[in-house]
């Protein structure tokens, strides 16, 4: 008797029937099934989202009780972190759809776009974090003790989520390209290291209470925390804009092309171009060979298909495509 998914479609050929089989038969033994690399992908930026919203609300709390600039500009700073995160994750499962017929190579600038607007939230994030600091600099205000100590719980917390939500996402990066990953792991080590900042900031406060020079340890630190969020504006913004614009893959990545052409030199004419863009986590190659004019089709097909098999299994995430030429092409 066939699975009931099978008979309605869902599944379609040996080949699905067999992982479907295989799938059932290890939830049967009590088997763990690992989730995909874009389904841990989903699950970290969702994770990210709710301790983001968990963060502003005891983060707002703890600087209205400090009454602390340092910890407003972390919340502030956090509030565009949320808000990126958000638009990541919906960009990613929009990404995960796949190819369509509108949208042949799938929707991998997605990936780039929210990279973008990342790096525009946080821009916002630091003119308001620059406005509220020179505020405090010209009208010196004391930090209310018990908020001060509120806000110093709060911070460890967050830094420790921080940690590991850098951590995960670090590794998840190292394993696909993705520019969604990669933007959103920087930023996780930014915020680790400003709410570090953070933390030292209301330390020294509560240590030097005494000094009248201590009211201006608060704004101070949060001019730190606008300079990390500087660095981290640059490094998102730029990978996005280049994958955006359909940069060539980069040198170190051409030079593993090149290799590959070396290796079957023998076995066709002359290279006429070679064509490379990313699209979110996929690399697009284009090869242009000239082969000899003796040679039957059925002799270039195994050529291009394995020069196509050995680029595909040194790049990760590549799609290539091989094409015969007879003159440069532009």
């Amino acid at each position: 008797m066939r699975p009931l998914i099978a008979k309605s479609g869902i599944i379609k050929g040996d080949c699905n029937i067999i992982l479907y089989r295989h799938i059932i038969g290890k939830m049967k033994k009590g088997k763990p099934i690992t989730p995909s690399l874009s389904q841990q992908k989903e699950r970290s930026i969702l994770l990210g989202v709710i301790f983001g919203l968990f963060g502003l609300a005891t983060g707002l709390f703890a600087a209205i009780s400090a009454n602390s600039t340092a910890i407003l500009s972390e919340v502030l700073k956090n509030a565009g972190l949320t808000i990126a995160v958000l638009l990541s994750w919906l960009s990613l499962r929009k990404v995960h759809a796949g190819r369509t017929e509108g949208y042949n190579y799938g929707y991998g600038k997605l990936e780039n776009f929210s990279g973008l607007i990342v790096a525009v939230v946080m821009i916002v994030s630091f003119f308001l974090i620059l406005y509220h600091t020179v505020e405090r600099f010209q009208s010196r205000v004391e930090m209310h003790p018990v908020g001060v100590d509120i806000g110093l719980a709060f911070s460890v917390a967050a830094l420790i989520c921080s940690i590991a939500l850098w951590n995960h996402d670090y590794h998840l990066a190292k394993k696909e390209h993705s520019p969604v990953m990669e933007s959103l792991w920087r930023l996780y080590r930014t915020k680790t290291i400003s709410t570090g900042v953070v933390i030292l900031s209301l330390l020294l406060s509560i240590v030097f209470s005494s000094h009248a020079w201590s009211l201006y340890i608060d704004p101070v630190g949060s001019i730190i925390v606008s300079m990390f969020l500087v660095y981290s504006i640059y490094s998102v913004s730029s990978q996005s804009m280049y994958d955006l614009l359909d940069r060539a893959l980069e040198e170190s990545l051409q030079l593993v092309i090149l290799r590959a052409l070396a290796s079957h030199f023998h076995e066709y004419e002359a290279l006429h171009g070679i064509r490379s863009r990313r699209t979110g986590g996929n690399v697009f190659i284009e090869i242009f060979l000239e082969f000899e004019d003796e040679r039957k089709m059925s002799e270039v097909q195994q050529i291009v298909d394995s020069i196509k098999m050995d680029l595909e299994q040194k790049i990760q995430g590549s799609h290539v495509v091989i094409a015969p030429a007879r003159s440069a092409v532009t």
